[in-house]
Order: structure tokens, then sequence, then C-alpha cells
């Protein structure tokens, strides 16, 4: 078949395109360090040493690990990353996130409303130029047009001839990119590189694939400094499931809820969704930023009251989203590594406990009836039940010396390549990670007050809060930062009338004794406040 010159400048350039996204590298590694050493310890290592006892949310913690991993492969791979806030968009399919970031811009750059299956996830960072590159399914660097995400996105490769036929059916090719990197003189926010994720979808559901597979998702946006979360006003409130999912993400990661297509209700409804959002957000003690109202096409909003309701909004959400671009970025790759090796030191280190016990308990009634002259052949299962709770003892005491090791070298490597591309990797502490099961104390309250029932006086809230007025807390700052350190070493100086030159915390942490000694007269002083 003869094509015309036009056509088939189109077919070329389809063609280009595809053998460029598909192409294998034949140049050798595509990073700037050899990652086989630490893939093996979190593909093969890690999975092996827990495969026969593992904590029952090992999956989603091995999951949360290996997103983080990806992440940390991410700033590797396109070190403009580097020194970045992230702010993921998270949010059910089609919830308006990538319609979101092309009004943010002012241009419609990313694709919306796609197949789930074409979905890739995108990082958006500030740049003097247009750029884009993707990773392959290869792990190949691809150089791309900003025309090209959405012709993968949508399908490319259909072409019409000059009487409206089509020469060729378009062809999605989503599937075989891991990201897109796309640095853009329109995000106008230095700072802060917008993470846009597919979305989330269970199994079961018509838009679930691969790239929307729940765990995923939820690793994505785990692995983010920041989360803003996409609600369809069409749904009337917060669905069931976005509650569920929501609350498997970490609490300590700022979420703001953004109320989108906010333009197909009217201001009486909108603000009735949001208060609804609201309530139901304290009711499940979700701890969230705030709710705004948000549309892609407030130029088509007529109401004037509306308009103006929904501008406002979108000006807060640009503040906050200013605000978090201020933010000093502190990386936490290495306290989010951590946090699968520390979950599971306490699992082990109480199924030994409970296992010690057990056997204990054995030994005591053994010893018992050896008293009182019982048979031998009586004692014998008992004998038996002791060998299996040492032999458990002993494996379980195994497995966590083992995972220990393989702490200590996945840190080590780590941190290797870390200083090579420059990512700040401090191994954190395990009292780096407590912070993590330190719980608003009136969100205790309200659940022990809806689990037993108990209704109080509004009154009684404010009287605690009139009393409770100013007072400053001992420590309020983030466990392992600078403000941390300072505030801790603050607390030490007044409580033990010492310099600060005499206080040596590292040491402290590395004796048992003065540790808990520490720790205990750090536990008297807060109590004798009543900030924390």
């Amino acid at each position: 078949m003869a094509y015309d010159e036009e056509v088939y400048e189109k077919l070329l350039a389809n063609y280009e395109l595809l053998c460029n996204i598909i192409r294998q590298s034949v140049s050798g590694p595509q990073l700037k360090v050899d990652l086989s050493k630490i893939e093996e310890i979190i593909n093969k290592k890690i999975p092996d040493t827990l495969k026969k006892n593992a904590p029952e949310d090992f999956y989603e913690l091995y999951t949360d690990f290996k997103s983080e991993y990806e992440k940390f492969r991410d700033f590797i791979l396109y070190d403009k990353l580097i020194g970045k806030n992230i702010i993921a968009l998270g949010g059910g399919f089609s919830s308006g996130k990538s319609s979101f970031l092309n009004a943010l811009m002012g241009k419609t750059v990313l694709p919306a409303d796609i197949d789930p299956s074409t979905s890739v996830p995108t990082y958006i960072v500030s740049g003097e130029k247009h750029n884009v590159m993707g990773i392959n399914v290869f792990d190949t660097k691809v150089q791309m047009q900003p025309r090209d995400i959405r012709k993968i996105a949508h399908g490319f490769g259909e072409v019409e001839d000059d009487d409206d036929e089509k020469v060729t059916d378009a062809v999605t090719l989503g599937h075989v990119l891991e990201n897109i990197f796309f640095a853009t003189p329109l995000h106008k926010f230095e700072h802060i590189a917008f993470l846009d994720t597919p979305g989330y979808s269970k199994p079961d559901s018509e838009k679930y694939s691969a790239k929307t597979d729940e765990q995923i998702a939820r690793g994505q946006l785990n692995s983010s400094n920041y989360i803003l979360w996409f609600v369809q006003a069409d749904a009337g409130t917060i669905t069931e499931e976005d509650i569920k999912f929501i609350k498997t993400l970490r609490e300590d990661i700022p979420k703001l809820i953004i109320l989108n297509k906010a333009d197909k209700k009217s201001l009486a409804d909108l603000k009735d969704i949001i208060a609804k959002i609201k309530s139901t957000l304290d009711i499940k003690g979700i701890r969230y930023i705030d709710v705004f109202a948000f549309t892609s096409r407030l130029e088509q909003v007529e109401d004037t009251k509306l308009s103006s309701f929904i501008e406002n909004d979108t000006n807060r959400i640009k503040q906050q989203i200013k605000i978090w671009n201020n933010q000093v970025y502190e990386s936490n790759f290495a306290r989010n590594f951590k946090i699968l090796f520390v979950r599971c030191k306490e699992f082990y280190e109480d199924e030994i406990d409970e296992e010690s016990r057990k056997l204990t308990r054995l030994n005591t009634s053994i010893t018992k009836l050896m008293g009182e002259d019982i048979d031998a052949e009586i004692l014998e299962p008992l004998q038996l039940l002791v060998r299996d709770a040492q032999k458990n003892v002993n494996e379980l005491k195994a497995i966590s010396k083992r995972l220990k090791e393989l702490q200590d070298e996945f840190f080590t490597e780590i941190k290797f390549i870390s200083d090579i591309v420059g990512i700040a990797m401090p191994e954190p502490s395990e009292i780096d990670l407590l912070q993590d099961k330190i719980k608003n104390p009136l969100q205790l309250i309200e659940e022990y007050k809806r689990e037993k029932g108990i209704r109080t006086d509004k009154s009684v809230v404010d009287m605690l809060q009139n009393i409770f007025e100013g007072i400053k807390p001992v420590i309020n700052k983030t466990a392992g930062g600078s403000e941390y350190s300072n505030e801790l070493l603050k607390v030490i100086k007044d409580l033990c009338n010492v310099k600060e030159s005499e206080i040596h915390i590292n040491n402290v942490y590395k004796n048992t004794r003065e540790y808990a000694e520490l720790m205990s007269a750090l536990n008297d002083t807060e109590d004798n406040y009543a900030g924390i």
C-alpha cells in the first residue's frame, strides 16, 4: 500500500517512538552504582530468612520496604529528585489526580481518564525546560518528548489519511514503562516533586491492573513525604473503601483531602459533603490537615458564590503546597527501611518470650511431678513438649540473629551507595521509631469512649483545653531530627544538672544500664509535664 508523504512521516514517527521505548541498553549499566548486592538482600536473603516464621503483617511490611527501595532507586536514576520533598497524589482510579496537576501547571501535559493498565507512575519536578525521561521494563533510560506521554497512555499509532480513513490502529505502551520523570518550567515549586500514581483498586474491580494493585499503591504513598488524597464530589462523601485504605497508610505522613469535581454540586451540597467527610474522618480516627473543594473547570462555574467558594479553597490548597515547598528536606529512607527490621525484631522477641515462658512452665510441671514419684511414661509427653519448645526457641533466636546480620549488611551497603550518589542515609536507632507508637491522647480517649459507649459533655473538653492551654510539651519534635536532638539535650541538662559537653548520648545507647536509667528519668520528667 502506498502512502502520501504526510502519512508516511506519521508512521515513521510512531515507529521511532516504539523502537525508542522498547529498546534494551547495550551500553552497560544505566546506574552510577552497582545495586546487585542490595537487591540480592531485598529479593532473596530477607524472604529466605523469614519464610518459615514471620509476622502476620510481613507481606505489607515487605511491600512497603520494596516500594521504599524503588523510590530510592528512582532518586539514583533521576538525580533531580534528590533533595526534593515528594507529594504523592492518591485516591481511587480516575479520581482527578492528573487533572489537578494539569490545572496546577496551567496546561494539559498529563493524560487523564485512561485505562488503568496504561497508567505510569510519573514524577513531575521543576526544570528550566521541558524534559521527559522514562524507565522501561528493561531498566533502560528512554528520552522522550512531552507529547509522547499522552501517546503512550491513550494509545499511539493510529494514523488517518486525507480521507479520514484509519491506516493503522492505536496501541497502548504504558505496560512497558515502569516510571516517567518529567521536568517542566510549568512546575513552580522548586523543592517539591509530585508523584502522580495510577490510583488503587481491588483485584475484583473492573479497573484493577497490576499497576493499581492496593499493595503497590500503598507502598508508593507510604514512601512519600506528603499526600494529597482525592475524593470525587459525585460520591457524596468519602467511600468506605477509601477509609479502609487510608487507615493502612502511615499516620505520620500529612494528608490533605481534596474534594474534586466540586463544580458538579451546589454550594449547599458541597459544604454538606465537606462537613460529612470531616465527620467521617474524625470518627474513624484518621488524622488530616483539612478538606478543600477543587475543580479543573472553575471558569465554567456560573454560580458566583460557588465559584468564589471553590476558588478560595483552591488558593488554600496552593498555600499548603507552598508551606510544604518551604520545608527543609530530611531524608526518610533510612527510617522507612528500618521499620521492617524493627517490627520483625519485636515479633521474634515476643515469640521467644512466649516460647520461653512455655518452656519454664513445662519444666516446673515436670519438676513437681518428679517430686511426687510419677511414672516416667507419664512424664515422657511433657519432656517431648520441652524439647519442641527448646527447639522453637533456638530456631527463633537463630532467625533473630540472622535478621540482625542482614540489617547490618543492608545498611552498610545502602550507606555506601548513598554516599556515592549524595543521598543522606543516617541509620536511625530503634528509639527513633518509637514515635510511630505514640498516639494522640485525645484520639485514644475517643476510641475508648466509643468502645465503652461513654458519652461526655462538651464542657468537659472545653474545661480540659482551658486547663492545659499554653503548657509546652517536653519533647515536641520529630524523632531523629536535629530539633528533637536539641530538645532531648535540653531535657537531660535540666534533669541531670550537667553541661552539654558531658553528655554522650551515643555511649548511653550502647550501655544497657545507663540507657535504662536515662529512659526512666525521662519518663519521670515527662510525667511531671501535662503536655505529653
